[in-house]
């Protein structure tokens, strides 16, 4: 997939699919960049001091969204055990 990034303007993208993560690492990032690309709108954002409050502190964690449906189902498989929650706007099982 195409990282999502910008040199001005918006440089946090709202994509539809995203999940707080326990940690953003290496194998993550290297799966995000190695599936494959099979037509538009398949970029990938990090934001890793995404704000979620947690007993009235504000506790910074990895948010990683996807424009992608498809990416973002096989994500949630391959990654499970890092995910912390599914912040996705629209339905992603069925």
């Amino acid at each position: 997939m195409e990282y999502f990034w910008s040199d001005g303007g918006n440089n946090r993208p709202g994509f539809a699919y995203c999940f707080t993560l326990k940690e953003m690492n290496s194998d993550i990032w290297n799966w995000c960049e190695a599936y494959p690309l099979t037509g538009p709108f398949e970029r990938w954002h990090v934001i890793r001091n995404y704000g979620q409050p947690t007993d009235g502190d504000k506790k910074e964690v990895p948010l990683i969204q996807f424009e992608s449906r498809k990416a973002a189902y096989l994500f949630s498989i391959a990654y499970s055990e890092y995910i912390i929650e599914n912040k996705s706007i629209y339905k992603l099982h069925d």
